[in-house]
């Protein structure tokens, strides 16, 4: 429509307005005198109800000339109604009659139906209304704003989009509404908009909230500094009074603000509870475990996954078969476990929900019908809020509070539902051989935030549970409620572990690996398989650690028993001589490597083929041993074999064809020429890019292609963009990793290198000097002597050759040659470039002394 043809159309409806009277005006509530935000809305209401031409297609609706119609739908105390009052106030003139009908049950409806139709002097209709719909008046005729919370509502909207979601406020409008409604003075300086907006993000924004924590400033029962602290210990006040008021009627807690918040919640949990039925008792159930997962993200994958995936792993369990037993003591080790369980009490089985349950051991069919149906209940309601592009739920923060903390839910009611939580997230993650695809990688990351909101909670409650405890040993000295460790929580442990480490929290993966090994390697012995596999992923842990040594070990001993367990052919034990094979490259023990590595890989190739991941990998691995010793050339076509096979079988964004690409990219670095560094840079550039999308930018393996980018960049001659980078690169490492991991200390390294190709000679030797002062100390250093530390001093006798300190240059070259030498390593090809760089300094310092000695000759 033309903007003159729509400028007369709104002068017509303003003079239209000029000449009506309101008659009839029936507001559920007057419009506060703090109300704020939702300006723009009320504009963009406003054009669709008064435009006489609809704003939207025929085909959207299939009818074009009928009621205007508009819904508001969100969570009960997001501002509906009282945004409807606003409009209804600042458009009155324009209607002879503003109604509003309750349709909290059809008997409200009705009342207010027949009071609207006495105050017109009309005779009330006796109808029977079931559906929403059945209450709009007949005709084409009339403004109707419907405000509810279910979503499926807004199919009733008939104008502009039909309908507005309040299911979040505008941030900074509800950051003005909390410092309206405490009269906290105008001119908010930058430390009070600060704290507002602390305060209104942990109360989801919700307008009902805000205000109540307004007005509970304003009372003086806290400050707008101390508020948050006031509302966490506010609610459990609330749920102590609930309790108190079991045995004294005389406890009031509807006084307190803070329930009244709680209110709408309530009803609609409620309502779930009587109708009786099974999808509003599975809607109940999946509540009390979302309140502990993380309120964003609640995936139907995940749920799906967790229902499914115990079935994959016994089906998987069948198909793997352990070698028979040899020798008495693996003959004995399954009998003693059997007895073992025989005489020790059953664990408790994991609580799973009835909704996601499928009876193991029969043919039974997962019913995600079931599940959809539970999840609509909640969804209906807006207890829980659904994302359509993602297939995933969230749940709005008052909600997420109010269904953990409520009264009726007691400590022990805590504990099971956290428990159902956790079984969820342990059930949908499978460990490898199973699930190593990317997208599987993918999802193991995105629960990372569920796993550390259930952490926090079972660590909440295992506090709660210890003061009842001390409480109760007054009157039950034998209340002592332990949780002890069995194969399930091992199980479980083994997969948060995975969660752990491909999100770069070593340390976390470390602690709950260590726990589940004692358990499993004292319960079933070292042979067994699951000793061996968590065994293995301990050690994966310590190498990302910098503890390499402590990873060396565990390999070692994992090959000697799955060799006795499995036999050396088994693809097993060859995945773990190729796991022990990048522990000896990292211990710089390159020649027991390319051994480990090469008989790994003909076994994989023989066992499961050339073209399988394992053997793809073990190539990967052996091509960074074979540029250990400058076989570059060798080295580009292993890691060149590996990239495009792991693309073909993983995918081009999984995580290890991301590594061998990397790896292939530096070794285009290392064979130089601007070919292959314009080679290496488009390689590297892509995997920083799928990195960062993947992890984020600060997970380890980000910051390792953020270093790697910048020495490529470096070797082009963006000197400046490469030292910024790295920089930026160690400011977050040293906060993650620590100022001695082995790869911050190599940040550090190309950084001093970077430092001395931009003429930084004498700020890069201070750089280098400490850092190879921290490597001698490594974990994995052998007497002083570490791969990474000969580099760094190859690179701080090039910076002493420039500042004249020949001497200094020499010595630390045959410093280094010495260290390669006592750890066997006699003919690497390293010596040769540190005995060329000896020679080189001995010719410039002969050159210099040469030229001071020659005597002046004068002219002639």
């Amino acid at each position: 429509m033309g903007a003159n043809l729509r400028g007369a159309f709104d002068a017509a409806n303003a003079v239209a307005a000029l000449g009506s009277n309101n008659k009839y005006f029936d507001i559920p509530q007057s419009v506060s005198s703090i109300f704020t935000g939702q300006e723009s809305l009320l504009d963009e209401l406003a054009s669709f109800m008064f435009c006489s031409i609809p704003e939207i297609p025929a085909s959207k609706h299939e009818f074009r000339h009928a009621q205007k119609r508009f819904v508001i739908y969100g969570l009960g105390g997001s501002g509906k109604t009282q945004f409807c009052c606003k409009f209804a106030q600042d458009n009155r003139q324009r209607f002879w009659g503003v109604f509003w009908i309750d349709g909290s049950s059809e008997i409200r409806a009705e009342q207010t139906f027949s009071w609207i139709a006495k105050t017109a002097g009309r005779e009330p209709n006796d109808r029977a209304a079931k559906k929403l719909e059945s209450f709009f008046p007949e005709g084409e005729r009339g403004h109707i704003l419907i405000t509810t919370r279910n979503p499926l509502h807004k199919i009733h909207g008939t104008i502009g989009e039909g309908f507005f979601n309040f299911g979040q406020w505008d941030p900074v409008a509800a950051r003005a509404l909390l410092l309206k409604a405490s009269n906290e003075p105008q001119l908010w300086g930058p430390s009070v908009l600060d704290l507002a907006t602390k305060i209104t993000k942990a109360l989801g924004y919700l307008p009902l909230a805000v205000i109540v924590a307004g007005r509970t400033i304003l009372k003086g029962l806290c400050t707008l500094r101390d508020y948050l602290n006031f509302y966490e210990s506010n609610w459990k006040r609330v749920r102590q009074r609930a309790h108190r008021r079991k045995s004294d009627s005389s406890v009031q807690i509807e006084a307190d603000p803070q329930f009244t918040i709680y209110v709408s919640c309530d009803v609609m949990y409620q309502s779930l509870q009587n109708e009786h039925s099974q999808a509003a008792s599975d809607a109940i159930e999946l509540l009390n475990v979302f309140s502990f997962l993380h309120r964003e993200s609640i995936s139907v994958k995940l749920l799906l996954q967790g229902a499914t995936n115990p079935k994959v792993e016994q089906e998987h369990g069948k198909k793997t078969h352990r070698r028979p037993p040899k020798t008495w003591q693996e003959w004995f080790e399954p009998a003693l476990l059997m007895l073992y369980q025989m005489l020790k009490p059953e664990p408790p089985r994991p609580i799973l929900l009835d909704v996601l349950r499928v009876i193991e051991g029969t043919d039974e069919v997962f019913d995600v019908y079931r599940l959809r149906e539970a999840l609509a209940e909640l969804s209906q309601r807006s207890l829980i809020m659904y994302r359509a592009e993602k297939d995933s739920y969230s749940i709005h923060p008052i909600v997420h509070t109010w269904v953990r903390e409520r009264p009726e839910m007691k400590t022990a009611d805590q504990a099971i539902w956290c428990r159902a939580a956790a079984t969820i997230i342990s059930q949908s993650i499978l460990l490898p051989p199973l699930a190593t695809s990317a997208a599987d990688d993918d999802f193991r990351r995105e629960l990372l935030p569920h796993l550390l909101s259930i952490r926090t909670y079972e660590q909440e409650i295992r506090h709660q549970f210890d003061r009842n405890k001390a409480e109760r040993r007054r009157v039950v000295p034998f209340f002592q409620p332990t949780p002890s460790m069995n194969r399930a929580a091992a199980l479980s442990m083994a997969k948060y572990s995975l969660v752990f480490t491909q999100c770069g929290l070593f340390e976390d993966a470390l602690k709950v690996q260590l726990a589940a090994y004692e358990f499993l390697h004292g319960l079933l012995g070292p042979g067994h398989i699951s000793s061996i596999r968590i065994m293995l992923a301990l050690a994966g842990t310590y190498g990302h650690l910098g503890q390499g040594t402590q990873a060396a070990d565990l390999q070692e001993e994992a090959l000697k028993n799955s060799t006795e367990s499995l036999g050396n052919a088994h693809p097993d034990t060859l995945r773990i001589m190729d796991s022990l094979g990048v522990s000896r490259w990292m211990q710089a023990r390159f020649e027991e490597a390319t051994n480990l590595h090469g008989t790994a890989i003909d076994g994989l190739t023989l066992a499961l083929g050339s073209a399988h991941e394992d053997t793809l990998r073990a190539k990967d691995h052996l091509g960074r041993v074979e540029s250990k010793y400058l076989r570059h050339e060798r080295a580009r076509e292993l890691h060149a074999c590996a990239a495009e096979g792991l693309k073909a079988t993983l995918g081009e964004e999984h995580l290890d064809t991301l590594i061998a690409m990397e790896n292939l990219a530096m070794t285009y670095l290392e064979l130089g020429n601007p070919s292959n560094l314009a080679l290496a840079q488009i390689i590297e550039e892509k995997v920083l890019a799928a990195r960062t999308a993947k992890l984020g930018g600060e997970h380890f393996y980000t910051l390792w292609s953020t270093l790697n980018l910048a020495r490529i960049r470096a070797s082009r001659g963006d000197v400046a963009e490469a030292e910024a980078a790295i920089r930026a690169g160690l400011l977050i490492a040293y906060r993650n990793l620590g100022a001695d991991h082995i790869g911050v200390l190599n940040g550090r390294t190309y950084l001093g290198w970077v430092q001395h190709l931009a003429g930084q000679t004498r700020t890069a030797i201070d750089e280098l000097r400490d850092v190879i002062a921290r490597q001698a100390k490594l974990p994995t250093a052998i007497r002083g002597t570490h791969p990474d530390r000969s580099m760094a001093m190859f690179i701080l006798a090039d910076c002493y050759q420039t500042v004249g300190r020949f001497d200094d240059g020499i010595a630390l070259c045959a410093e280094a040659i010495k260290g390669i030498r006592d750890i066997g390593g006699q003919h690497h090809p390293f010596i040769g470039k540190l005995e060329e760089k000896v020679r080189d300094l001995s010719r410039e310092r002969e050159r210099v002394l040469t030229s001071v000695r020659l005597p002046y000759r004068g002219h002639n």
